[in-house]
């Protein structure tokens, strides 16, 4: 074998600087690509194109940019200018508002438009988790909740803002 033959199976690149190239280093556990006795995990546990390499959060996001862009079809430029958030569950205040008017907690909420401020929607993850009795329908109860929001800010029927929609207590959820 060669005396000059090296191989580095450090994933730092020792010419950037920054990145603990430096003389007594050292790197910390997840910076390794093993750990000490070479049982560590050395690379993704799925593939990323299969669908369990996904997280929940991240295929709700794709259920909500899905419904939107559903919509924009149709509506153009008044929902693509909408600003869409995803939160985990609704803040207290949210909450209390619903309490107080002895409605379900809500899937989402939204926010009219001012100058220079566009309007908002926000959809909120769990309570449609929760409400939804099938996984598989999941893309159709965030798309209830977007259209719902939709019509309220556009004072519309929400079978105006969407042909197909079915509401609440029409098939879902009963």
């Amino acid at each position: 074998m060669d005396k000059y033959l090296s191989i580095d199976l450090d994933p730092l690149d020792p010419e950037e600087p920054g990145q603990g190239a430096e003389e007594g280093a050292v790197r910390g556990f997840g910076a390794r690509k093993r750990n000490r006795h070479g049982r560590g995990r050395r690379g993704p546990m799925l593939d990323a194109r299969l669908p369990g390499s996904r997280t929940r959060e991240e295929h709700f996001e794709d259920l909500l940019v899905e419904s939107a862009e559903r919509l924009a079809d149709r509506w153009g430029d008044r929902v693509t200018g909408i600003d869409f958030r995803l939160m985990l569950v609704p803040n207290a205040k949210v909450l209390d508002k619903a309490q107080a008017t002895g409605s379900r907690v809500p899937w989402a909420t939204s926010r009219p438009g001012r100058p220079g401020r566009p309007e908002r929607i926000t959809v909120y993850r769990r309570p449609i988790e929760q409400a939804c009795p099938v996984p598989a329908e999941l893309a159709e109860f965030v798309h209830m909740a977007v259209v719902e929001q939709l019509a309220e800010l556009w004072a519309m029927d929400p079978q105006e803002i969407d042909p197909g929609y079915r509401g609440w207590g029409n098939g879902f959820g009963d």
